[in-house]
């Protein structure tokens, strides 16, 4: 028999007809191995990771579906250490069943730099080069002497420059008294930021004393201060160094009030 008239017999159209059903089930087959491979149509939520402490991580997957693994690592002040600081995919996301969720975490340990030199610099110049090297002023303490910084310690103990601290540390410094003792007027301070209040009384030559925040919030990043203590006064006044204390909100209304009360004292 020629290939053309196989062609054209039965025989060839029943291995045809096998042929392309048999292909259809390979077809059938591997979408569905393919489908219960990835879970097709399967998805998790991604929990919130963010604050639990590295040691407690096997156990918070646990029910959660998902895996995790670290891979990197920050110094963050605000953060607890040894807690996780960001992840990938965010919290509530939708994912596959057992995702593989990306960590950063706070390092356990604290990162260290070294001490600047401050002695001989203004106050703005020293608050300004050791929010630089991420350390804080601390107590302020002023003698005879120039207005420069005369000494920098740390921990009560004088400190010499390339010294390697923790980083977040507060140094004390020791200032000359430039106004001769005389009594600083207090400042308003209402409706300030927390940062803007601590720039403006190193400029004044005043210390913050207790920052209280408001009890409904939590976020003390964008507050504002609706109260202090002592109140603003031209004839009373602070010495060198005399500290305010302050209370912190994120409402609105609260920082109004303060403001119009503030606005009726002058």
């Amino acid at each position: 028999m020629d290939f053309t008239s196989f062609l054209k017999s039965s025989a060839f159209w029943r291995h045809l007809l096998v042929a392309s059903v048999v292909a259809l089930l390979v077809l059938w087959g591997s979408f569905a191995l393919l489908n219960v491979y990835t879970k097709h149509g399967d998805e998790v939520e991604v929990p919130n990771f963010e604050g639990i402490y590295t040691k407690d991580l096997d156990k918070f997957v646990e029910g959660h579906n998902v895996r995790y693994e670290i891979v990197d690592s920050i110094y963050n002040m605000d953060k607890a250490k040894g807690t996780v600081a960001d992840q990938d995919p965010e919290p509530g996301s939708k994912v596959k069943p057992e995702r593989v969720i990306y960590l950063t975490v706070n390092a356990a340990l604290n990162q260290k730099v070294a001490m600047p030199d401050l002695v001989d610099l203004s106050l703005r110049q020293a608050s300004s080069l050791l929010e630089t090297y991420g350390l804080k002023v601390g107590v302020l303490r002023y003698v005879e002497g120039l207005p420069p910084v005369m000494k920098q310690l740390y921990k009560g103990i004088p400190i010499k420059s390339g010294t390697i601290i923790d980083k977040g540390s507060s140094i004390d410094l020791i200032l000359g008294r430039g106004n001769g003792g005389g009594l600083i007027p207090v400042p308003d301070v209402v409706g300030m930021s927390l940062s803007e209040v601590r720039i403006y009384l190193i400029e004044k030559q005043l210390a913050l004393g207790r920052i209280v925040p408001d009890i409904m919030d939590n976020d003390t990043l964008l507050a504002r201060v609706y109260r202090q203590s002592p109140q603003p006064s031209a004839e009373e006044g602070l010495y060198d160094g005399g500290q305010i204390d302050i209370w912190i909100t994120n409402s609105i209304e609260k920082i109004e009030q303060a403001r119009i009360k503030s606005d009726s004292l002058e």
